[in-house]
């Protein structure tokens, strides 16, 4: 296969007509339409289609998805989700966990996902790492398409010693719930000096509501600062900066960004949204993710970067930076782009403007990572008779 293709008349997000030569995986020559040869290295005819850095998906719970019918609703709010997952006997068999897995990454990659990042929970059962397992052989099935990079979540009673095990058995990150536990201070500490331990990123679910008297993300910001701890640090569910008033927000959001701290905000989940603008504003990397692919907490989860982009309430190019260049963050990957050295994980869809494509959310879509072109989701064919939608 050659390494270097041409996508040809692509609509850039200013609006611009332009052929783009990728090369070697990077963004090689951006040319106005018509100076390019048509016939050596010819990539797809991206005329009508907008041309975006690729999105990717920062948080998402693959073990989960999808189980809301065979668990059911949700009628007693998170907890009650968290407690029907718990009672579902089945949620760990591997070749369940591996279908429905394998399902969802077919899913987000439809949507133009180039990389995922998954929290598993850990530690129940006498197979406590079964989920990491089954997502390490996913991982390199999906390597093609997408990275994958697995966050080890563990549950409440999880060992020291099968958390450490979890990275050995190819956990990317490590997890954790600190609200979960007794004491959320201890266990925080706790969580930060495994991931030093195991030389990995942390990215911890805080503050969902359980707690009202602690603010565990000001809590752990200010322990970074403290520590030296130099590892990547991630937060997410951070509903309770929601209860904050303006000036207390505000110092709390700029205590998270001296920390370096990156933030995730779920705005398409019941109680995800957070105060994105405060925070973006106080100098925060906030990316945003979808969580729940239709579970017990979110039956309606989509995993579509564009409905999760739409719903952060943001201007369309700060909307999806939060699901592209933030979400890469996040991961540690290098920024998208669409100039000359960028990285070539793009994203094409049928749309004229970044505004269209969020408002109509096209299903014509078209996948490059690393400069080849990897999927391609195209609309189902219009029946006669059947109008077009507008």
């Amino acid at each position: 296969m050659s390494d270097r293709i041409t996508l040809f008349g692509a609509t850039l997000p200013d609006g611009r007509r332009r052929d783009v030569v990728l090369r070697n995986g990077r963004i090689g020559l951006v040319r106005e339409p018509g100076r390019l040869s048509r016939e050596a290295c010819a990539g797809p005819d991206l005329t009508g289609y907008l041309l975006l850095p690729a999105p990717a998906e920062p948080h998402v719970h693959l073990d989960r998805a999808p189980t809301w019918q065979p668990v059911g609703s949700d009628p007693d709010g998170r907890d009650g989700a968290w407690r029907s997952w718990l009672l579902r006997p089945a949620r760990y068999h591997p070749g369940d966990l591996r279908r429905r897995s394998c399902a969802a990454l077919r899913t987000l990659a439809g949507h133009g996902v180039s990389a995922v990042r998954t929290h598993l929970d850990i530690g129940e059962g006498r197979t406590p790492l079964r989920a990491v397992e089954v997502m390490v052989e996913l991982r390199a099935e999906f390597d093609r398409v997408l990275d994958l990079q697995i966050v080890a979540l563990p549950v409440p009673g999880t060992t020291d010693r099968t958390i450490v095990d979890a990275v050995g058995a190819g956990a990317t990150a490590l997890g954790g719930r600190p609200g979960y536990a007794p004491d959320c201070r201890q266990e925080t500490r706790r969580l930060l000096r495994l991931a030093d331990r195991a030389g990995v990123a942390l990215d911890l679910h805080l503050d969902d509501g359980f707690d009202p008297r602690l603010l565990a993300v000001g809590d752990l910001a200010r322990l970074l600062r403290a520590s030296g701890f130099d590892r990547p640090v991630t937060a997410g569910h951070l509903a309770g900066l929601n209860r904050l008033a303006p000036s207390a927000l505000g110092r709390v959001a700029e205590t998270i960004a001296a920390s370096g701290m990156r933030v995730v905000a779920l705005p398409s989940e019941r109680g995800g949204g957070l105060p994105i603008r405060e925070l973006v504003a106080a100098g925060v990397t906030v990316a945003a993710g979808g969580d729940h692919l239709r579970t017990a907490g979110h039956p309606m989860g989509l995993a579509d970067p564009l409905a999760t982009a739409a719903a952060t309430g943001l201007p369309p190019a700060q909307a999806w930076a939060a699901v592209s260049e933030h979400a890469r963050s996040v991961l540690g990957l290098a920024p998208g782009g669409l100039e000359p050295g960028a990285a070539a994980d793009l994203f094409a869809i049928r749309a004229s403007s970044l505004a269209e494509a969020l408002r109509t959310r096209s299903r014509d879509r078209i996948l490059i990572r690393g400069g080849r072109v990897v999927g391609r989701n195209a609309p189902p064919a219009r029946q006669p008779g059947v109008p077009r939608a507008a």
